[in-house]
C-alpha cells in the first residue's frame, strides 16, 4: 500500500516532504460575477428595447449590395417623377418609400407591374411614409435627392444614340468580369456598335469637379467628375480625353470628356470592345468605404425622357 501511495506521488511529481498545490476555486465568487454579468447584459437589453421604442416607426433594412444592384424598373422612375409633381410630393420621399417597399427589389431577373403605382404608393403616400423610421429612411431620401438631381444627360451626345443607334447597353451590373482576373464587373458598359476606337464622344453626366483625367493599367484612360453632392462619376477606357481636360476643373453636365475607346484592362494585350465603362459612386451614411450603385436604370431613365 505504502509502495503503492509513492508511486502515485512520483508520477504526480511530489517530493518527499512536500506537498501538492491546487489552485482553490471560489464557487460562491465565481456564481457573484457570472450574475453581476447576466444583469449587466439584462440592463443593456431593456437600454436597447427602450431606445428602439423612442424612434417610432419601421427600419429600413436592406442589404447594401441589394442597394447597389438598384434592381428599380426604370419605368417606374418616370412615372413616380410625374405624380410626385402633380400631387406635390418631394420625388426623392416618394422614390424612397417605393423602393423601401419593395425590399430595393432583390430578384436578380423579376418583371415588375408598374401599373398600381398611383394607386400603391402616391394616394397612401403619407400614411406609408409615418409608417417608417424617418432616421432610418433619411440616408435613402438624400441619396435619390442627389443623384436624381445632378444627373442631366446621357453620357453619349443624343444624335449618336437616338435615330440610328450607334451605342447600345445593358444590365450588366454583377456579372463575371474575368478579364484580367475575376471580379464583379460594378458599372454599365455602353458599346459602340461599329466597334471603332475614337469614334464616339463621351460627356459628363452632371456638373462638378474634374477631380482625376490620367491614365492607369486597369482603366485605361479615364475621367472622374466629383459633383457638389460628393458623388464621384467614372468615365472608363476613353480612347483619348478632351484637349485641355484636366484636374481642378469645373465643368457643366454636357461638357466633353473624350472619345470611347478600349484603353486599360491591365497590363497586356487589349481583348474587349471598344466601350464606355461608365461607374457611380454616391456620398452615403448607411454604409462604409467607398459604394458603388447600378447606373443601367439612370441611363434608361434618360433614354425614356429623350425619346
Amino acid at each position: 500500500m505504502v509502495s503503492r501511495s509513492r508511486e502515485i506521488k512520483r508520477r504526480l511529481g511530489i517530493r518527499a516532504g512536500r506537498q501538492l498545490f491546487l489552485p482553490r476555486v471560489n464557487i460562491r465568487r465565481m456564481r457573484e460575477f457570472f450574475y453581476r454579468v447576466c444583469v449587466v447584459a439584462v440592463l443593456l437589453a431593456v437600454l436597447v428595447s427602450g431606445w428602439r421604442l423612442l424612434q417610432p416607426g419601421m427600419r429600413v433594412r436592406v442589404h447594401a449590395d441589394t442597394v447597389a444592384a438598384f434592381r428599380v424598373p426604370h419605368r417606374a422612375i418616370g412615372l413616380l417623377e410625374v405624380y410626385a409633381a402633380r400631387y406635390g410630393i418631394p420625388f426623392a420621399e416618394l422614390f424612397a418609400i417605393f423602393v423601401a417597399e419593395n425590399d430595393f427589389f432583390p430578384e436578380k431577373s423579376a418583371v415588375h407591374d408598374i401599373s398600381g403605382l398611383e394607386e400603391l404608393y402616391v394616394q397612401d403616400f403619407n400614411r406609408i411614409m409615418r409608417r417608417y423610421n424617418s432616421r432610418s429612411i433619411a440616408p435613402y431620401v438624400a441619396m435619390f435627392r442627389n443623384l436624381f438631381g445632378e444627373i442631366e444627360t446621357f453620357p453619349v451626345p443624343s444624335g449618336w444614340y437616338l435615330y440610328e443607334p450607334s451605342v447600345m447597353f445593358g444590365n450588366s451590373w454583377g456579372v463575371a468580369h474575368n478579364f484580367q482576373g475575376n471580379r464583379m464587373h460594378m458599372g454599365t458598359a455602353i458599346v459602340d456598335r461599329e466597334n471603332i476606337r475614337g469614334r464616339v464622344p463621351i460627356v459628363s453626366m452632371t456638373r462638378g469637379l474634374v477631380q482625376d483625367a490620367s491614365w492607369c493599367n486597369q482603366l485605361g484612360y479615364f475621367v472622374g467628375v466629383v459633383t457638389p453632392s460628393g458623388s464621384y462619376y467614372l468615365y472608363a477606357h476613353l480612347h483619348s480625353l478632351a484637349p485641355g481636360l484636366a484636374p481642378g476643373q469645373n465643368i457643366s453636365a454636357g461638357h466633353h470628356l473624350g472619345q470611347m475607346g478600349n484603353t486599360g484592362g491591365g497590363r497586356g494585350a487589349q481583348t474587349f470592345p471598344v466601350h464606355l465603362h461608365l461607374a457611380i459612386s454616391p456620398d452615403v451614411s448607411f454604409t462604409r468605404g467607398q459604394f458603388w450603385i447600378n447606373p443601367y436604370p439612370f441611363l434608361r431613365y434618360l433614354d425614356d425622357i429623350v425619346r
